[in-house]
């Protein structure tokens, strides 16, 4: 399995329509082929921090989504809803 793991700092003045966005998100991510999980977690510590995570069957599948408009537009969204740049991991199960 491959999880794509995102931590995004939201701007207070763009919560709302990042918790508004991400169900929807979410809710397309889990429509993908080889897709095993899609979900978004408020950190418990760090007001305005998220943690946005994706498992995939293959790192081919999470290839062809990292290309898809709904990516596209998840990336579009963060980059101006973020207080700074949001960081990226993917990792494989060992």
């Amino acid at each position: 399995m491959i999880t794509r793991i995102i931590k995004a700092k939201i701007k207070p003045e763009h919560l709302d329509s990042f918790k508004k966005y991400i169900i929807q998100f979410l809710k397309e991510a889990r429509e993908y082929k080889n897709i095993h999980h899609a979900d978004c977690f408020a950190d418990l510590d760090k007001q305005f921090h998220f943690h946005i995570y994706t498992i995939w069957q293959t790192d081919g599948a999470l290839s062809k989504f990292r290309k898809s408009e709904t990516n596209l537009t998840l990336k579009k969204n963060l980059q101006e809803w973020c207080v700074t740049p949001y960081a990226a991991w993917t990792v494989e199960n060992i």
